[in-house]
C-alpha cells in the first residue's frame, strides 16, 4: 500500500481529501462528528489463537439463569395452528370494536333503551380481556352474559347484516371484510334468514367467492351448498375430463382438486369421481397406452404416480381411491411383464 500522503500535517491518503477535511474545520488528533464526539484511536483488534470463530465464549457463565436447551423448531402444523389461533384473536379485537361502534351509534340515534344501555356497558367491560396473555379464542365472548348476546345478535347485529347483505357485491369484498367477517366470533355463522340472500349471489361465483363460505355457514348449510352448487360442477368437469399420456395437456383436474377440498364429506367427491368414469378413463389409458407406445416401465410408473399426487390428502386415504390407483399400477406392471415374455 502506498504511504500515507502528509497535508497540512494530517495523515491522510489523498491531499484532496486533507483540504477538504480542513475546510470543515477538522482538527488533528480531534474526534470526527459535529462536536468532535468520534473516537481517536482506533480499535485494537485482539488475536484469537484457537479455531473458534470472533463472538465465541469459551465457557457459558454459571449465573443461575440457565434456560436449558432451546426449543425445537415449530412444525408447519404447529406454526399453522399458531397462526390460525393469532388471527382468531385478533379478529375477536375486531369483533368488540364493530360492535361497540354499532351500540355507540344507536344511542346517537336517540335510542336510550335499558337493552342497549346494558349492552353498550357490557362491550366495554368485556374489552379487558384482551390484556391478558393467557387469552384464548372464545374468552372474550363467554364474558359476555347471555342475555346480552341475544339482544346484540337478535337486535343490533341482524338487521345490520340483513342490509348490509343486500348492498354485498362479491366481486369488491370476496371476503366480505366489511360486513360479515368482523361479527362471526359473536354470531358464529351467517343468521339463516339471510341464506338466500346469500345463495343468489355466490352460487356462480369463483373459488375466491364461495370458498370463505366453509366457515361462515353452518355445516348444514355448506353441505346443502356443496351438494348443489359444488358437486354438480366437479361432475361436468370430471365428465369432460381428457386423460392424455404420456403428458397430460388438460389440467382441469387440478382445478376439481382445487373444488374438492371444499365438500365437507369426501365419500361425496368420490361418488362423483366414480360416477364420472374418472378411474375407467385412467385405467383405460394404462391399457392401450404400454401396448401402443411401448414407454418404459418407468415412465408408465411415473405417470401413475404424477397422478396420484393430483388427489387431495383426504381422497388418498379413501379406500376406494386407494384400490382405483392400485388397480392403475398393476396394470402397467402386467404390461411390463408381457413384453419381457414376448422379449
Amino acid at each position: 500500500m502506498a504511504a500515507a500522503v502528509q497535508s497540512g500535517g494530517l495523515p491522510f491518503s489523498s491531499p484532496a481529501v486533507a483540504k477538504m477535511m480542513q475546510r470543515m474545520n477538522y482538527r488533528d488528533g480531534s474526534g470526527l462528528g459535529a462536536r468532535g464526539q468520534g473516537i481517536v484511536a482506533p480499535i485494537q483488534a485482539i488475536e484469537q489463537r484457537t479455531k473458534a470463530g470472533i463472538g465465541h465464549g469459551k465457557k457459558p457463565y454459571d449465573n443461575g439463569l440457565d434456560a436449558g436447551k432451546p426449543p425445537a423448531p415449530q412444525t408447519e402444523e404447529e406454526w399453522q395452528e399458531w397462526k390460525n389461533r393469532a388471527r382468531a384473536l385478533a379478529l375477536e379485537e375486531d369483533c368488540c370494536e364493530k360492535i361497540l361502534a354499532l351500540l355507540l351509534d344507536r344511542t346517537l340515534k336517540g335510542d336510550d333503551s335499558a337493552e342497549t344501555a346494558d349492552a353498550l356497558a357490557a362491550i366495554a367491560k368485556s374489552k379487558d380481556v384482551f390484556s391478558s396473555k393467557q387469552r384464548t379464542p372464545g374468552t372474550w365472548r363467554a364474558t359476555l352474559p347471555p342475555s346480552t348476546t341475544r339482544y346484540i345478535v337478535d337486535e343490533v347485529i341482524i338487521p345490520r347484516m340483513a342490509v348490509d347483505a343486500r348492498k354485498w357485491s362479491p366481486e369488491w369484498d370476496p371476503g366480505c371484510h366489511s360486513w360479515l367477517r368482523p361479527l362471526i366470533p359473536l354470531v358464529g355463522h351467517l343468521p339463516g334468514s339471510l341464506y338466500g340472500v346469500v345463495e343468489s349471489k355466490i352460487s356462480g361465483g369463483n373459488y375466491d367467492v364461495i370458498s370463505p363460505w366453509k366457515e361462515y355457514l353452518d355445516p348444514a348449510r355448506w353441505d346443502v351448498f356443496c351438494r348443489r352448487h359444488i358437486l354438480p360442477n366437479l361432475a361436468r368437469a370430471v365428465r369432460e375430463l381428457r386423460v392424455t399420456p404420456p403428458k397430460q395437456t388438460d389440467s382441469s383436474f387440478r382445478w376439481v382438486m382445487m373444488w374438492a377440498g371444499l365438500v365437507p364429506r369426501t365419500q361425496d367427491v368420490v361418488s362423483v369421481l366414480e360416477a364420472e368414469s374418472l378411474f375407467d378413463k385412467l385405467e383405460g389409458a394404462l391399457r392401450h397406452w404400454p401396448l401402443a407406445a411401448r414407454p418404459p416401465l418407468a415412465e408408465a410408473t411415473a405417470w401413475c404416480t404424477g397422478w396420484n399426487k393430483l388427489f387431495t390428502p383426504e381422497l388418498l386415504t379413501d379406500e376406494r381411491v386407494r384400490a382405483h390407483l392400485q388397480a392403475g399400477l398393476a396394470i402397467v406392471d402386467r404390461a411390463a411383464q408381457d413384453r419381457r415374455k414376448l422379449s
